[in-house]
C-alpha cells in the first residue's frame, strides 16, 4: 500500500511537471514579447520610412539613424520571434513579417498625421538606450500576441490570456 501510494505521488509530481512544462510550452514569454514588441517597433519606422519619404521630413534618414543606433535589439529579436511561431503556430517569419506589415500599413491610414507623429517618436527613439521605453510613443498601438505566459501578462499588468494563437 506504501509503495502504491508513493508511485502515485511521484506519478502525479511526474504529470504535473510534464503538464507545466506543456503549458509554458504553449505561451509567450517575456523574452519573446520583447521581441515582438521590438519587430513591432521596428517595422513601424520602416512602413513610415516608405509612406513618409517625400514628405520632405528626411524620414528615411532617421530611420537609418534608428537601425544604426538599435541594429543590435533589432537583430536580436529575429530568434526569440521565430522560436515562439515555431512552437505556437504554423506561421513561418516570413508570413510574419508580411502580416506585420500589412497591419502597420492598414492601420497607418486611419492616423490623421502618421508621418510627423512617427518622424518625431522616431527622433525619441534613437536617443534612447531601450528603443522598448518608446514603444508607447508610436502613432499605432501595439497589441501583443494572444497566449501570454503567466509572468509575461503580469509584466503587461493584464491578466492572463486564453490559449496560444496569434493575431
Amino acid at each position: 500500500m506504501i509503495k502504491e501510494t508513493w508511485q502515485k505521488f511521484i506519478g502525479g509530481s511526474v504529470l504535473a511537471a510534464v503538464m507545466s512544462s506543456a503549458a509554458s510550452a504553449a505561451c509567450v514569454s517575456v523574452e519573446e514579447l520583447r521581441a515582438d514588441q521590438m519587430r513591432f517597433l521596428d517595422m513601424q519606422l520602416r512602413v513610415a520610412a516608405l509612406q513618409c519619404r517625400n514628405r520632405g521630413n528626411g524620414f528615411p534618414g532617421l530611420y537609418n539613424a534608428f537601425v544604426l543606433v538599435h541594429k543590435k535589439s533589432i537583430q536580436a529579436s529575429r530568434v526569440p520571434v521565430e522560436q515562439y511561431l515555431a512552437r505556437l503556430s504554423h506561421i513561418s517569419m516570413d508570413g510574419y513579417t508580411t502580416s506585420l506589415a500589412n497591419r502597420v500599413s492598414f492601420e497607418s491610414i486611419k492616423v490623421k498625421n502618421f508621418c510627423e507623429e512617427a518622424a518625431l517618436s522616431a527622433v525619441f527613439l534613437i536617443e534612447l538606450a531601450d528603443p522598448l521605453d518608446g514603444l508607447d510613443l508610436m502613432p499605432i498601438d501595439y497589441s501583443p500576441p494572444r497566449g501570454m505566459c503567466a509572468d509575461t501578462a503580469m509584466v503587461l499588468g493584464q491578466p492572463r490570456l486564453g490559449p496560444a494563437t496569434l493575431r
